[in-house]
């Protein structure tokens, strides 16, 4: 039998329920609840920013159960609107997303570093941004991730896998043998990628190593 698609940790995990019609991007401060469970986790001194310096984008999206369902992400004051209105587009092609879940105490401790556990994050196929850790996979340089600026966003992990600079592959190596199938960045030239850069963010799924799930703002 052919090898089937990676699947993540939860194929269909429970979302929450679309709110709204369309995409309804919204863009808000950190609250109170959200801030108690990232303090220890995503977010720890000496942190490059603070929450005055973040913000909540909360948007609905399709699901890979068919579904439309509502998520949210952490990411730096600066690219809150851009980062909203590229959900907005995500939503209106109709492109999949498993999840969004912002990075707290509810994904536990790295256990390479400081921040929540960015790796059961990829495992789960979580779509996330603000994440107060070092770089993934290169974690002995102490070298801050542009996650902890709140300048990055990773979409679809299993689908647009990350290789470090040594050549592992996080989650897993499926999707960068096969580059396609929904949720997937299919190219620079796609709608999907181009939903985020033509907003300002740079795609890296074109650099030496690839990471075809981050934008950076």
């Amino acid at each position: 039998m052919p090898r089937q698609p990676a699947e993540p940790a939860v194929s269909y995990p429970v979302n929450d329920p679309a709110y709204g019609t369309g995409a309804n991007a919204v863009v808000t401060t950190v609250g109170d609840a959200l801030w108690a469970r990232m303090v220890g986790y995503s977010w720890t001194a000496p942190c490059p920013v603070g929450r005055s310096g973040l913000r909540v984008v909360q948007v609905n999206f399709w699901g890979f159960d068919g579904k439309r369902s509502r998520g949210s992400v952490v990411v730096a004051r600066s690219i809150a609107s851009a980062v909203a209105g590229a959900f907005a587009d995500l939503y209106g092609q109709g492109f999949r997303i498993r999840q969004m879940r912002p990075m707290d105490s509810r994904w536990g401790h790295n256990p390479k570093g400081p921040g929540a556990d960015d790796y059961a994050a990829m495992q789960a196929d979580n779509t996330s941004a603000f994440n107060c850790r070092y770089v993934g996979g290169e974690e002995a340089s102490k070298k801050w991730s542009r996650h902890s600026l709140g300048l990055a966003v990773d979409v679809n992990d299993f689908e647009n896998p990350y290789v470090d600079a040594h050549g592992v592959v996080y989650p897993d190596t499926y999707y960068l043998r096969h580059r396609t199938g929904p949720g997937v960045f299919a190219g620079s030239s796609s709608a999907a990628v181009r939903a985020f850069t033509s907003r300002g963010l740079s795609w890296e799924g074109t650099s030496s190593p690839p990471d075809y799930q981050h934008f950076d703002g």
